[in-house]
């Protein structure tokens, strides 16, 4: 798209929020695959997108979301060509290009095991000796990248959290790290039998605050935000978020 082009789509988008509150029209969202948090094959397009709807609905405001591959989506709400992006992690470099929402949910990184080896994890000492599936390209936080790399315990690196699980079934490894909520999502797909031998540690191996990112070039930015976090803090007091969440484990957004 032309500058001119998407300078006029901005300047007309941001025209837009000032009145999306009470117009018919939907602001458009772009997210990408991350189930359960975010799916086009899912219940209210995933977790997160069911959050960040509900939350802009409290204040009137109707939502549509578009998937695109994940660095495409942050694209086009930088250019404007989308309202926001939501589901991501804030950080410097990010935030000198876009605002950023309270946060909508913490991901939280945690460690699944086997029922018949129980595994106790409060620091990373209680790992040392083990061998703990992980995905590659993805980080774990500092505490537990220092560890793995200090020799605490062995880092078994493969494509996907699935096939971690499904070694972590063969007793191949001891542990998994991943986000919580992917993998009950992904224990779904397993048997009735596979997913009762799991079981996934209270204490978080990491977590981090996600948010939705709206560019800083966009008009009305500050009030779209605004808007969004007054129907957010609302989900948050009334107990609805925290509800919606605990609906993941429990596989109700990956029933069809």
């Amino acid at each position: 798209m032309p500058r001119y082009l998407r300078a006029l789509y901005r300047s007309l988008l941001g025209l837009s929020l000032a009145w999306s509150a009470h117009a018919a029209d939907p602001i458009q969202l772009g997210i990408g695959e991350w189930p359960p948090y975010f799916s086009s094959t899912q219940k209210e397009n995933g977790v997160f997108a069911h959050i960040v709807k509900e939350a802009f609905a409290r204040e009137g405001v109707a939502v549509s979301y578009q998937f695109f591959p994940w660095k495409r989506a942050l694209l086009m709400a930088e250019h404007g060509e989308v309202s926001a992006s939501p589901g991501w992690i804030q950080t410097e470099e990010r935030s000198k290009l876009f605002l950023f929402s309270d946060p909508v949910l913490i991901s939280r990184t945690t460690l699944f095991y086997r029922r018949d080896r129980p595994l106790v994890f409060n620091t990373m000492a209680d790992l040392k000796g083990k061998t703990i599936g992980a995905a590659v390209g993805y980080t774990y936080g500092e505490a537990f990248d220092q560890a793995a790399q200090t020799g605490e315990f062995t880092v078994d690196r493969t494509s996907s959290d699935e096939a971690n699980l499904r070694k972590l079934l063969l007793g191949r490894l001891d542990a998994v790290a991943v986000n919580r909520a992917v993998g009950f999502d992904i224990l779904t797909r397993f048997t009735d039998a596979e997913g009762k031998q799991l079981a996934a540690t209270e204490r978080n191996v990491n977590e981090q605050a996600s948010r939705m990112a709206v560019s800083r070039a966009l008009p009305n930015a500050e009030q779209l935000l605004k808007t969004f976090n007054t129907g957010l803090a609302k989900l948050q007091r009334d107990g609805t978020a925290k509800r919606l969440l605990a609906d993941v484990e429990t596989g109700v957004y990956s029933k069809p």
